[in-house]
């Protein structure tokens, strides 16, 4: 499985015999989300490793997007970087989305929280960024 932690994210996995990096040897990824990549825990004292640090971990299977899918993928990559959309076509770059089969949360003591992903996706996103001015 592959395992990473920053919101530029690449999802490879390693051919051992030629030391090329590929996706197709196993598409199963996790992803990890965490307020230390922002300001809210140096702000609050919190150690970046505390679980009182949230971070969320989602895990499942990386599937290669087309159609309106991968013009919305296109679309979100190429407002925030928009020099992506120059590089050179001939890398055989794609866009790909994570369907996610599991979901943790790490935000207090006593270990995991377990979020099912009908749980996750039934759940209406408020703008909580803009109203917390202490991220």
């Amino acid at each position: 499985m592959i395992y990473f932690r920053y919101f530029t994210i690449i999802l490879i996995c390693i051919n051992w015999y030629s030391h090329l990096w590929f996706i197709q040897c196993n598409p199963t990824a996790s992803m990890v989300m965490t307020l230390a990549e922002t300001d809210y825990c140096r702000k609050h004292g919190y150690d970046p490793q505390s679980p009182l640090c949230c971070r969320v971990i989602f895990s499942g299977t990386v599937m290669k997007v087309n159609g309106s899918e991968e013009a919305f993928a296109k679309d979100a990559l190429f407002s925030r970087h928009p020099e992506m959309a120059d590089w050179p076509r001939d890398h055989g770059w794609y866009f790909a989305k994570l369907n996610i089969t599991n979901i943790w949360v790490l935000d207090y003591f006593g270990g995991v929280k377990t979020v099912t992903p009908e749980e996750y996706y039934s759940v209406q996103p408020q703008s909580q960024v803009q109203k917390n001015t202490d991220w």
